[in-house]
């Protein structure tokens, strides 16, 4: 997949990124150019996945003891943007019930599968019920089809979740996804904003009134008042956070029938046209259970600042994994990712890992994979749980072949400023033990618990794994030995060009995923005696 380059593996925050060139000053000049692209294609290709009457009368077939509306689905799938508003439920909050024991309930958003479940729309038994029943099989790709809303002229819509933690940066992350999107109106922006309601300003609001008697022009307004509607933010007030994966799957709640699905930190920056080039290039797999996704490279010098296009021709992959912490505490961690020039071009490349910082799929992968709400103060161990679980639910992950966003890390001149955000670990002290009962909770779900503890089983039926592939099935394909907490080095030298030719052709037809159960392959460390280049 091209070069490689070096950079440490996070910044002082403590957030993760890739590899950089090594050079402070010297970027690649890059235009990004489409060799088969023109927007006629898109806009042939995205009503195809409206239910042909045929369809649904498969569907139906499939379920026979169901009353399937479909023309109430039909309907649904007419409504965009669909906001929060007042649908709302009490849960108990994670990280009091881990530290305190106390059921401590606080107001958030519902699932969207439990607002569609309560109008009766995916059947009488609900949407997830429809969609493979919990994982126990392979949804078909009719069902798949049957997820997902449009706006004018057949546009699939985008759901972006956004969560924030005390974050200058949250509005302009905002601001950058619709004003540098070519069709905005297909765009609805949820965001977590935790928030303490005494000292900070409001980091995740317009920057210029949008309203009033200082209001501009309307064409002169921000993106983000031109499109506020279409703004959903969910606030909570920081002391009540317990790290990201309890702030995104409040994010997930906030979910509400989108065509794609997609997930991003709060400092981040887009490429002009992004919307564009993201669905074209998830298209290029042709494959309805993919989920492009990676860490993403630095934001220093890789935007054009006048044009907005990219000049960054490298692209992350994710090929690197290892156990890293002692105890109850260790867990698998993806490591510092190789960057270069992607290898395959005119569509996006295989690879084992799913990221948290960006992640881009149909919308069905939010509503199947739903972050867990029992895992209060996880910050590493959080992709590995998610990404066994949507492996095991028959999700494939890719490299796309070009970035279309760039996250904003502590380092060279971003470095003073991003030092003094604050991070969620200052509630430490407030959730003693949460951590420990979290790991213990997220190990046991996916298998790769090394002791008989007891962990907490509340709703695993919601946020645990499907059986369309077993986890040993993964680890055995990448080197991953569970019982004695090791991994096969040089994983790298697999993914790529040589994971295309050997997974590629085991694609179901359908294009509902790779066949694992085809694939006999497993990785074996090619280089033994040659040492991995360490983390600086």
């Amino acid at each position: 997949f091209g070069a490689v380059w070096n950079i440490p593996l996070s910044d002082e925050a403590g957030h993760r990124f890739p590899g950089g060139n090594g050079n402070d000053n010297k970027f690649i000049p890059f235009a990004i150019v489409h060799n088969n692209f023109n927007i006629e294609r898109l806009l042939a290709t995205e009503a195809e996945d409206v239910n042909t009457r045929e369809e649904e009368d498969t569907i139906r077939k499939d379920h026979d003891d169901e009353r399937i509306d479909f023309g109430k689905i039909r309907e649904y799938r007419q409504q965009f943007p669909i906001m929060i508003k007042s649908d709302m439920k009490e849960i108990l909050h994670p990280g009091i019930l881990y530290a305190n024991g106390k059921e401590t309930k606080i107001m958030v958003p519902k699932f969207w599968s439990d607002t569609v479940d309560e109008k009766g729309i995916y059947g009488s038994k609900g949407v997830r019920e429809f969609l493979g029943h919990h994982g126990e099989r392979l949804m078909t790709l009719e069902e798949a089809k049957s997820i997902g809303s449009y706006v004018s002229v057949q546009k699939e819509t985008i759901y972006i979740s956004v969560a924030s933690y005390r974050d200058p940066e949250c509005g302009s992350t905002i601001e950058s996804i619709l004003s540098r999107a070519k069709y905005p109106e297909r765009i609805r922006v949820a965001v977590i904003n935790q928030h303490n309601l005494k000292e900070d300003p409001d980091f995740c609001a317009t920057t210029e009134p949008c309203e009033g008697k200082n209001m501009k022009e309307v064409s002169e307004l921000s993106a983000f008042c031109r499109y506020r509607e279409q703004v959903d933010i969910f606030t909570l007030d920081a002391k009540l956070s317990v790290g990201p994966v309890f702030a995104r799957h409040l994010a997930h709640r906030m979910y509400r029938g989108e065509y794609y699905a997609m997930q991003v930190d709060s400092h981040v920056n887009f490429i002009q046209d992004w919307d564009d080039d993201l669905i074209w290039q998830w298209k290029s797999a042709k494959n309805e259970m993919a989920v492009l996704t990676t860490y993403l490279s630095d934001i220093i010098g890789s935007i054009n600042p006048k044009t907005h296009h990219s000049q960054h021709a490298a692209r992350p992959i994710m090929c690197v994994s290892d156990y890293e912490g002692n105890g109850k505490l260790k867990h698998l961690r993806h490591g510092q990712q190789p960057e270069g020039v992607a290898g395959i071009h005119g569509q996006p490349t295989l690879h084992p890992f799913w990221a948290a910082g960006f992640s881009f799929s149909r919308g069905h992968f939010v509503v199947q994979i739903p972050y867990d709400q029992y895992l209060p103060m996880i910050f590493q161990g959080e992709e590995i749980s998610m990404g066994l679980r949507g492996f095991s639910y028959g999700y494939d992950y890719y490299a796309a072949e070009r970035s279309v966003c760039f996250h904003m890390y502590a380092i060279r001149e971003n470095k003073e400023k991003r030092q003094k955000v604050k991070l969620f670990w200052e509630n430490q002290r407030l959730y003693r033990g949460a951590e420990l009962q979290a790991m213990k909770r997220l190990n046991g779900i996916i298998g790769m618990a090394t002791s008989n503890d007891t962990y907490d089983h509340t709703d695993e039926y919601k946020y645990g794994l499907g059986k369309v592939r077993t986890t040993s099935k993964f680890f055995k394909t990448f080197g991953i030995h569970t019982d004695i907490q090791t991994v096969e080095k040089h994983l790298c030298s697999f993914v790529g060009k040589p994971m295309m030719r050997e997974f590629q052709p085991y694609l179901r037809s359908n294009t509902m995923g790779i066949d694992y159960n085809q694939i006999q392959y497993k990785f074996v460390d090619p280089s033994p005696e040659k040492k991995e280049v360490k983390e600086n």
